[in-house]
């Protein structure tokens, strides 16, 4: 929740004073006129609710023009605790009729101006009385307030995290402490600000900027969400940035009513399922290395532990979990061998007396989500001292083990299947994810798309007349060029083979994809020259033997390209349909003065399609 600057000059206090009586009165109409609203954070690839924001309503109703003046003014008045209070359980009991409300977390905000004084037993004592779990609760510190100068911080923070309350840093990147405040209290979650989530998907700066941010926090074990995502393009420039989870308009706007909000919303795993980007999925690479070892739940007993070692035996770690099923850490079997071992150990653990918990145990552990990549993984593994391996989770929930063995084998396994995918010189996807990136734009008929076939024209005279060596320093320069030109990460790029190259794109205006495919040809032709002698490039052509073996005079080399747009409800019948037609499109593009031939309808049949020679 963003916190705007306070504005005395919209605010009506007349009327609250400063003695009791006006305390009384403010706290009052607080009580008839503010309620929460609660906006859903959900996974960024399955649409699952992970847990949902609550937002004050009623703030302008009572004369305030933000949340930020109501609690300076509750400040004033010497009553800012008795408002939290309130708050605090105003938020609790309307989260707690959510259906299965104990799985999810509630992210509240806390008021800066009692950060000094916070202490987590009144809280405790309100979530005992709706039967709720101290993991519930998730804790927004503000980056607008400079949090940094307090001096107990430190000691509020560590007390709430003893009692298992989580925090996440609100509004990060836009506000006082930023890196300072991310070092000296690491939260379990991070929120990056609206500021750089609007216009990211155009900004290459804003891009950088999350993209960053996020690496540096999934280092640190932190999870990040995107707030205020209002667009699809934003959603997927978030996935792309790699953020964990995702909160806005686009997903769901704030609600009051508790009938309104859902468990799971569906159409971000449809939307990742249209706009895939990945040239591979390592979702079963991941799943096939997973150890599904039975977890511990948090208030299971000492003998349950004992148990579960004894019936486990090949196993070395137990995982344990809050009581939503999500990760708390491991518990190794090392750390008990000391009790078994000794003569009292055992016995002395399984006092009562004794007072030690499951958590006692546990040992952090790195918590990563099944939908993420390899890369991602082994990020994770090397960012911590020593682990034991990783824990995998969907929707946050537990789901299995990877060891440090099991993540080396998947390592090769994803080297082995990167390398198949690939073409070997410019390491381009190759004919394997190609051939599923059409079949999948094929089956897409709701949007409009663009397959571009790019094929060089007189290189076989070049490899020929040059060698090998320069042919392929031609086919590189093609490729860093299709990179850099097709840099908007909603191109698909491939390397089909030898001199002939692939592009997809969808939901693209027809402008956009012809210009750009023009100033690639244009630009290609002038760089190519590069790789000819002077005397070659300045007589415009080389003396070499054409595809009949007679000698002859060969233009200088240049790429042309066959561009199909198939429009909203139309399609091919299937990818060799398209070869067919794009076999034919290739000898006109060749042909053409400009090299770029485009058609724009879905006729397969040949006799009735549109063939446009943009250079005419």
């Amino acid at each position: 929740m963003q916190l705007c600057a306070i504005n005395f000059d919209q605010m009506d206090t007349s009327e609250f004073g400063s003695d009791a009586t006006s305390q009384t009165n403010f706290l009052q109409r607080a009580r008839e006129s503010l309620a929460y609203a609660l906006q859903p954070i959900v996974n960024i690839h399955t649409g699952g609710v992970y847990g949902y924001e609550a937002l004050l309503r009623g703030v302008t109703e009572l004369g305030f023009a933000d949340v930020h003046s109501l609690l300076t003014q509750a400040g004033v008045l010497n009553c800012a605790a008795e408002l939290d209070s309130f708050l605090r359980e105003l938020a609790i009991a309307h989260f707690v009729q959510l259906p299965n409300a104990k799985r999810y977390r509630l992210f509240f905000n806390l008021d800066p101006q009692l950060l000094e004084t916070e202490r987590p037993e009144q809280t405790l004592a309100l979530l005992r009385r709706y039967q709720l779990n101290p993991e519930v609760i998730c804790f927004e510190l503000s980056e607008r307030t400079d949090l940094t100068t307090k001096i107990d911080m430190t000691a509020v923070i560590t007390a709430y995290r003893h009692a298992r309350f989580q925090f996440a840093i609100d509004d990060f990147g836009v506000g006082y402490a930023g890196l300072k405040l991310l070092y000296e209290h690491p939260p379990e979650l991070l929120k990056i600000d609206r500021f750089f989530i609007s216009g990211m998907v155009k900004d290459h700066r804003k891009r950088l900027l999350v993209t960053n941010t996020v690496q540096l926090a999934h280092v640190m074990g932190i999870q990040v969400i995107a707030e205020g995502v209002e667009t699809e393009k934003e959603l997927l420039a978030c996935r792309e940035a790699g953020c964990d989870l995702v909160q806005g308009y686009f997903i769901a706007h704030p609600q009051l009513r508790i009938d309104e909000l859902r468990q799971n919303y569906d159409q971000i795993s449809q939307i990742n399922k249209r706009n895939r980007r990945e040239i591979h999925s390592d979702f079963a690479l991941i799943e096939e290395r997973l150890e599904r070892i039975p977890p511990l739940l948090i208030n299971a007993g000492i003998k349950a532990m004992f148990e579960a070692f004894r019936q486990h035996k090949a196993h070395t770690v137990i995982p344990l979990l809050d009581h939503a099923e999500r990760p708390l850490g491991l518990i190794h079997e090392t750390d008990i061998k000391e009790h078994i071992y000794s003569i009292y150990g055992r016995d002395l653990i399984l006092n009562p007396a004794f007072a030690r918990s499951l958590p006692d145990f546990a040992r952090p552990c790195p918590v990563i989500d099944i939908h993420a990549s390899v890369e991602r993984l082994l990020e994770a593994f090397s960012a911590n001292v020593n682990p034991a391996g990783l824990i995998v989770t969907q929707n946050a929930r537990y789901l299995g083990f990877i060891s440090a063995t099991a993540l080396l084998q998947l390592i090769e396994q994803k080297n082995i299947a990167v390398a198949r995918d690939q073409n070997p010189l410019t390491k381009l996807p190759g004919n394997i994810p190609i051939h599923r990136y059409v079949s999948h734009i094929l089956e897409a008929q709701e949007h409009i798309r663009h397959l571009v076939y790019f094929d060089f024209d007189h290189f076989k005279a070049f490899n020929d007349h040059y060698g090998f060596r320069l042919g392929d320093r031609a086919i590189l320069m093609f490729a860093e060029l299709l990179q850099k030109e097709l840099a908007n990460r909603s191109w698909f790029i491939g390397h089909v083979g030898g001199d002939d190259f692939f592009a997809g794109i969808e939901n693209a205006t027809t402008e956009q994809v012809v210009s750009q495919i023009q100033r690639l040809l244009i630009k290609f032709s002038a760089d190519v020259q590069s790789l000819y002698d002077q005397e070659d490039r300045q007589r415009g052509f080389i003396r070499a033997r054409d595809r009949a073996g007679n000698e002859c005079d060969m233009p200088l080399m240049r790429c042309s390209a066959a561009l199909i747009e198939i429009r909203t409800g139309e399609s091919y019948r299937c990818v060799e349909a398209l070869g067919r037609v794009i076999a034919g499109m290739k000898h006109q593009a060749k042909a053409s003065q400009s090299g770029l031939v485009f058609r724009h309808d879905a006729d397969t049949r040949g006799s009735a399609h549109t063939i446009i020679d943009e250079a005419s």
